[in-house]
């Protein structure tokens, strides 16, 4: 694992398939599940937390999303109502509404008692959608959708197309809206992450290079970073500054096979990427099976 900037530094790493149950542990173990949440059916695509982290929301292959509560461990409401896999799931700024979408295409809106109050019929994408977050505050009421086919999407509250537009060539992964939802990160299978400002949406801000298809891309809650969860490890870019080339070029290494040179695709992906709320951690799931946890200092 390499990390050339001493101000990001991995500070633990633990199992993502760990035992449910709290063991012993062993000298190669960081860390273990508190609890294990069991009820879908299929794979996880989404999860989101309530603002006072006492709920979660999980949104699955198997066509449902899930209200759980975190103190009990257990579902409290089971969402059902999509036709096909879901992929991801938000809470509104105030926690009152929730919003879903994947693969039939339409976007949902729920309310906390699992009762469906709207489904999209205009407007929809031609394609999955892949990811869809309300703005964090406010001030900036909407939400943004992004998908296979290569668009972005913003809407108001009710529904309403307020922007569409062709984003990307290829495919789409995911997006992130800054802290003040003045700002819209989008990547995907281009190798760069674009930066969007609401209020000028005829040309991106910024085009950023990851040199490597985007599975997850995250705006840090404090600092003007973004990160980028990419086939080849993790990029973070300051945008603060004027260059499009990261600023920490986070690599996980595959073992090296001996008597063979190593190549571009020796390297571990990154699947996903979630800030801290203080902004001073980065949580990155690699495809070896691990979480890894790097601290942040941006002071040096």
């Amino acid at each position: 694992m390499l990390a050339r900037c001493p101000a990001i530094v991995c500070t633990a790493a633990c199992m993502l398939f760990a035992s449910s149950h709290q063991a012993e542990k062993s000298e190669s173990e960081y860390g273990y599940p508190l609890k294990s949440l069991t009820g879908h059916s299929h794979f996880v695509s989404d999860i989101a937390l309530s603002n006072d982290n006492y709920f979660a929301l999980s949104c699955s292959w198997d066509k449902t999303l899930r209200l759980w509560d975190l103190r009990a461990g257990k579902t409290t409401k089971s969402f059902v109502g999509h036709s096909k896999e879901v992929y991801s799931v938000s809470f509104s700024y105030d926690n009152r509404q929730i919003i879903s979408t994947g693969a039939d295409r339409t976007i949902k809106l729920w309310n906390t008692l699992a009762d469906c109050k709207f489904t999209s019929e205009e407007n929809n994408h031609s394609d999955w959608v892949s990811c869809l977050r309300y703005s964090p505050i406010q001030k900036t009421q909407y939400f943004a959708t992004a998908g296979w086919d290569g668009r972005l999407k913003i809407w108001n509250q009710n529904f309403l197309i307020k922007y569409s537009f062709k984003a990307h060539d290829g495919y789409i992964n995911s997006l992130s809206i800054a802290p003040l939802g003045l700002y819209i990160a989008t990547a995907g299978k281009e190798n760069c992450v674009k930066i969007w400002d609401i209020n000028e949406l005829n040309q991106e801000a910024r085009k950023l290079q990851t040199n490597s298809p985007v599975n997850q891309v995250a705006f840090n809650p404090k600092m003007q970073w973004v990160a980028a969860a990419t086939e080849t490890g993790i990029k973070i870019f300051d945008l603060a500054s004027d260059s499009d080339q990261a600023m920490e070029d986070i690599i996980v290494e595959k073992p090296k096979k001996e008597g063979k040179p190593r190549k571009s695709s020796d390297k571990h992906a990154c699947t996903s990427i979630a800030w801290s709320a203080n902004g001073t951690k980065l949580y990155a799931g690699f495809t070896d099976n691990l979480i890894r946890v790097y601290h942040v200092n941006s002071e040096k």
